[in-house]
């Protein structure tokens, strides 16, 4: 057995549920069969590797017993290289961690708007134009009268703790310096 064929042979055997005898047949008959194109083109990359590793073989040999040398007669080198490794796996864990926590708030976000828009439309359909607008002025209207409590509430407090500074005899923060 090809253990270059396993996937192949793995994947056939979870689709034998869900196709028919017929088409199962055909598909080894193409995949798996000798003459066909996946496998000369299988054998083809196969023969282009070994050639490949059987040269390149003698010209990185001595360098291989060079490195594994070193790495024998300095163990610090491969703790560090270690430590090193373990950190930039890590580091990529959290890149990952961060990239799907990205991913499922913009879409939580997205959901949320849209069931807004959805939402909207619905109060529209449901009110009629016309009421749906009275309405919205309505709200509108007390939002600002909120907006303009707020403001006025904080201008207040603001004057109130620049008397207090004045009356302790501090400076006036006016962004100079």
């Amino acid at each position: 057995m090809d253990p270059f064929n396993l996937p192949i042979e793995w994947a056939l055997q979870l689709l034998t549920g869900i196709l028919p005898d017929p088409y199962l047949t055909l598909l080894r008959q193409h995949l798996l069969s000798p003459d066909s194109s996946l496998q000369t083109l299988k054998r083809h990359i196969m023969s282009t590797l070994e050639a490949l590793f059987s040269t390149l073989l003698p010209i990185l040999q001595p360098l291989i017993e060079r490195l594994t040398a070193y790495i024998y007669a300095s163990p610090d080198v491969v703790i560090l290289a270690s430590i090193l490794l373990v950190l930039v796996m890590i580091l990529q864990v959290l890149s990952w961690m961060r990239r799907v926590l990205m991913f499922f708030t913009r879409l939580a976000f997205t959901l949320v708007f849209w069931a807004g828009m959805a939402a909207l439309a619905s109060w529209v359909y449901r009110r009629g134009l016309e009421q749906s607008a009275r309405d919205a002025t309505f709200w509108l209207g007390k939002a600002s009268g909120y907006g303009v409590g707020v403001w006025n509430f904080f201008m207040t407090e603001w004057q109130r703790y620049e008397a207090q500074d004045k009356a302790r005899g501090h400076a006036k923060y006016d962004g100079r310096n």
